[in-house]
């Protein structure tokens, strides 16, 4: 029996590791390892599964009183609804933390593009550039950690550089970051000079977040002529609906329960609603 668990995980485990890209994923969302991520998620999945299978089993057995009819219920419930809704919740949370991880990057790549550039004026050898950049600025680009460790810890595994920097740029949650290490390992190779590719892709990256910074601010021009457009239209509104409510009155509806609910329900949400789209707006474009 204390084989038990074992030979119920491991077809789950088996499933989790076989999924094409879940690896890069994990590692890429900086969650931790990719066995320790296997194991938890076959676990609760597991858990969550038979804990499912006796209690609707237990139930439908209370209701019913038959054995057969509770064993399959308790079956189809668990495997053929809560077994898919756990599965694809664990894949869901690390393509989340994965893409949430790769804007953050994206937003701080000015800061790791200039760090770099400023570290290859006196230092050509590529490995040797990232073991600086890991550990003299470790905490300055504590969103790029799991990158520079990665490319520090194959390297010192014997990896040749220009397959270190197409490994980690495989996992990057970061588009920016991703063609940094190809050009770099494409560098590696043909002996090209890193800086002037490092100088090329900068312009390109300013290049692309002008034309990032230009469309969010036409964004928020939309944005502010919608606001000021209801802004205007409310006491429009409070005068038309209050000369109709003089001349016809309708019965439950009074003008002092319409003035109060556009102006202490509508009048907020809009505000509300317009404040949270242009943080929202504006963080897309924030260093």
């Amino acid at each position: 029996m204390a084989s038990l668990p074992k030979q119920l995980l491991h077809p789950l485990t088996t499933l989790y590791s076989k999924h094409s890209r879940l690896e890069d994923y994990v590692i890429g969302s900086g969650i931790g390892s990719f066995e320790r991520y296997v194991t938890v998620s076959a676990r609760l999945t597991l858990t969550a599964v038979l804990t499912t299978l006796i209690l609707a089993s237990a139930l439908t057995y209370y209701l019913s009183g038959l054995t057969h009819l509770s064993i399959l219920s308790g079956l189809a419930i668990s495997l053929g609804a809560v077994f898919p809704l756990c599965y694809a919740a664990s894949l869901s949370f690390v393509i989340l933390k994965y893409k949430s991880r790769g804007a953050v990057m994206e937003a701080r790549f000015p800061l790791l593009i200039s760090l770099t550039s400023l570290v290859l004026t006196s230092e050509k050898n590529i490995s040797r550039v990232f073991e600086i950049l890991n550990h003299n600025y470790r905490e300055v680009l504590k969103d790029f950690r799991v990158e520079l460790e990665m490319i520090t810890s194959l390297i010192k595994l014997n990896y040749p550089v220009s397959e270190a920097l197409e490994r980690v740029a495989k996992v990057t949650p970061s588009p920016t970051l991703k063609e940094v290490l190809l050009s770099l390992s494409s560098s590696v190779i043909i002996g090209a000079d890193p800086l002037e590719l490092v100088k090329a892709i900068t312009n390109k990256y300013l290049e692309k977040y002008s034309l990032k910074v230009e469309k969010t601010v036409n964004e928020l021009g939309v944005m502010l002529e919608i606001y000021l457009a209801i802004a205007l239209l409310i006491p429009v509104v409070i005068g038309s609906l209050g000369a109709l409510l003089i001349i016809s009155p309708l019965g439950g509806i009074s003008f002092e329960l319409v003035i109060f609910i556009l102006s202490y329900v509508v009048v907020p949400a809009s505000s509300l609603a317009s404040m949270v789209l242009i943080d929202a707006t504006i963080s897309k474009v924030m260093i």
